[in-house]
């Protein structure tokens, strides 16, 4: 029996769940070849002689082409077609049997024309997907809570038709025309900026501002050719392959400063765009050609580094820099997207105005006013009257706005809500250059910290060096909560447990007996006990500092529901309600000791494919900008494997290995999953189509239609 506390979290816990909010935010369909097979197949009805054609066939928004070589095929289905045209068919002469054959078959091409038949015919279509270099794996999309059915028709727009007032909590004070700035991510979600990739339904990273690349035979770089005719906003000229290089160079925090904007990137993952591209260059080989080389090459670098929903690199205007200069460019942004960013507020609203004209579709809507409105019961009021069209809404009161009409949509995706513990810094030198590493987290001996660069620190229990205790202590933490209580209380029970970082309990590979981790706050106590922190007179063992972002985020929410748990087992808890922009230098200057709630960049949404590397946010890879505050050598190594590896099985294997890693030395832990959704009047919006989304709670705002 364990002696805690009398006290019980639950009932504060429902408590906490009336506190909760929402701002949210980041998968995919990916293909796989199958092995090659030819198949004979006879049909029991009348057949002049048995033919293979080669029939087109429709793929939902796949990139189709005829190749003279030999590709896996794979048998689709059966279909029942009349043909009227001419076609080249390979005949097979001399049938003596139907049987399956692996092997190549000798065949005979001849020209002929078909007549129109009426009669079914099994066909083995032979179908091939242009995928360069890797082949990734089918995306799982979280489960959604179903909506609450409306108790009474949502209000009449205020607005003019087409016209759209969007109600959302953030403060809009910060805003940059380029990406060392900031302009992560709102600017790419909004069809302000474009990308060289952009997911379009099944196809993950279908080419937008890229006409075609191609990669070098060793894989150091790629060499992107430009789409012509593409205009950037308000006169600054045709898109160049040196505006594509600036705007890259200028997202690297190793180069933005000598060849960007002039001062270190901060956009959102600058530490991951540093650990892929290293301190090389980008740069123009002409007009139309961009040469993008890299230090570790990473099989999403079309999706997440360079693609509509990733982290930075949204192409501006290199022109528009050069001539307006810095300041002029920290309040208005160039791109060359149908939405054009019109007008700045600061800490009020901002303007998209549609343009009337765009290389590639034309909204139907007119403008999106974006309007800061931090106190959510306002928003709510705001679309109960018709005053807001869209709004942000903490996910635990959608149900709230249900009942009044609205309509709830998002990209698909879903944060998965961890605790770091941040100050585990185990590598020793820089992954790609070899030089030593400042370690300056380990100048107390906390708890959570295991120190690898003296394990005998003389104050470990007998037998047990500071890196097994520090592990005892960390499994404890996270024994310690009920995940499925934070779901209930927190988010109003739309989400659902995490348990380690980087992996979604719903995907087809999760193995709960392999990686759960479970509520045992009886074992959590005796793993305390063990490491050789036991209760002290009042009661408690030890105490820990969390970071959990601001009271109204949900990140601060959970935070606290996690603390009220850890206090149950005798932790004393400061927990820290202030903004990230004070927490942030810490985590890019690796000198963060404390707990913190965080998602990470790609690894840590629900949608991630399970092949996608893993592990550069816990890798001193990413020095140079934001982490976790953690780096392991086992992350470095995880990353730089599964970067490297051609085949997808192989990968998600990897993967798996790194599971493993993660649940034995947990230098963190997973807590609940919050889907990314926003809410919206079906009275001003009649639909909105997203693709599915990797990270960004809304996408394509060009495909709004009117009622």
């Amino acid at each position: 029996m364990s002696n805690r506390p009398a006290s019980k979290v639950r009932p504060r816990l429902l408590w906490l769940g009336l506190m909760a909010s929402l701002a949210a935010i980041a998968s995919f369909a990916l293909f796989a070849c199958g092995s090659e097979r030819i198949v004979e197949v006879t049909v029991q009805t009348e057949i002049i002689r048995t033919v293979e054609v080669e029939v087109p066939v429709e793929v939902e928004k796949e990139v189709i082409r005829e190749v003279e070589r030999e590709v896996p095929v794979e048998v689709v289905k059966e279909v029942v077609r009349e043909v009227e045209k001419e076609v080249a068919v390979e005949v097979v002469k001399e049938v003596v049997q139907t049987v399956e054959v692996e092997r190549e078959v000798p065949v005979e091409v001849v020209k002929e024309v078909i007549k129109e038949v009426e009669k079914e015919v099994a066909v083995e279509v032979v179908r091939e997907v242009q995928v360069e270099v890797v082949v990734t794996a089918t995306a799982v999309l979280p489960p959604t809570a179903t909506p609450v059915p409306a108790a009474s028709a949502a209000p009449p727009s205020r607005q003019a038709a087409g016209e759209l007032v969007w109600a959302i909590g953030d403060s809009q004070r910060n805003w940059s025309g380029f990406n060392a700035g900031n302009l992560c991510c709102a600017a790419k979600a909004l069809s302000v900026v474009e990308t060289l990739f952009k997911p379009v339904g099944s196809n993950i990273a279908e080419n937008l501002l890229a006409e075609s690349f191609e990669f070098d035979p060793e894989l150091t770089y790629v060499d992107v050719k430009v789409r012509q005719g593409v205009e950037f906003h308000k006169g600054f000229g045709p898109l160049t392959a040196e505006d594509i290089a600036w705007s890259t160079n200028d997202t690297n925090p190793n180069l933005s400063n000598e060849l960007g904007s002039g001062q270190t990137s901060v956009t959102d993952g600058s530490g991951t765009w540093a650990g892929f591209l290293g301190a090389n260059p980008s740069e123009a080989l002409d007009d139309e050609t961009v040469r993008i080389r890299w230090e570790n090459f990473d099989p999403r670098w079309d999706t997440w580094f360079f693609g509509q929903d990733g982290l930075g690199a949204g192409i501006v205007s290199k022109n528009a820099f050069d001539e307006m200069g810095k300041d002029w460019n920290n309040d208005n942004i160039v791109g060359t997207g149908p939405f054009e960013f019109t007008s700045w507020v600061r800490g009020d609203r901002t303007e998209y105005t549609a343009l009337s004209e765009h290389w590639r579709t034309v909204p139907e809507i007119s403008k999106i006013t974006r309007v800061s409105v931090p106190d959510e019961s306002v928003r709510i009021v705001m679309l109960q009257n018709g005053e807001a069209d869209i709004a942000e809404i903490g996910t635990s009161n959608i149900p709230t706005v249900e009942r009044f009409g609205m309509t709830r949509n998002g990209s698909g995706t879903a944060r998965m809500v961890t605790v770091m513990f941040a100050g585990n810094l185990w590598e020793t030198n820089h992954p790609t250059t070899g030089d030593p590493l400042e370690i300056v987290t380990y100048t107390h001996d906390l708890p959570w910290l295991g120190n690898p660069h003296k394990p005998e620190d003389g104050n470990n229990p007998a037998g047990m060096d500071d890196m097994e205790q520090a592990r005892l202590v960390r499994q404890a933490l996270a024994m310690a909560i009920d995940r499925q209580l934070i779901n209930e209380a927190v988010i109003g029970g739309v989400g659902w447990p995490v348990e380690i970082p980087y992996y979604d309990i719903n995907h087809p590979d999760w193995e709960e007996d392999r990686w759960g981790v479970g509520y045992d706050p009886d074992m959590a106590e005796a793993l305390l006990d063990q490491a050789g922190f036991p209760r002290g007179g009042d009661g408690t063992r030890f105490k820990i500092a969390m970071f959990a972002w601001p009271v109204g985020h949900f990140f601060g929410d959970i935070g606290d529901a996690v603390a009220q748990f850890w206090e149950e087992i005798g932790v004393d808890v400061d927990v820290l309600h202030y903004e990230y922009t004070v927490f942030r230098p810490t985590l890019v200057g690796r000198s963060a000791t404390q707990a913190w709630t965080d998602t990470g960049p790609l690894e840590n949404f629900a949608t991630t494919p399970w092949d996608f590397p893993r592990g550069i946010q816990m890798s001193a890879i990413a020095r140079g900008g934001k982490s976790h505050g953690i780096e392991i050598p086992e992350a470095t190594e995880n990353y730089r494997a599964v970067s490297a590896e051609p085949d997808r099985a192989a990968r998600i294997d990897l993967n798996k290995e790194f599971a493993d890693f993660l649940r034995h030395w947990m230098p963190g832990f997973g807590v609940v999953a919050v889907p990314s959704l926003i809410v919206y009047n079906p009275n001003a919006i009649g639909s909105w189509d997203m693709e599915p989304g990797l990270r960004q709670a809304i996408n394509s705002p060009e495909k709004i239609t009117l009622p």
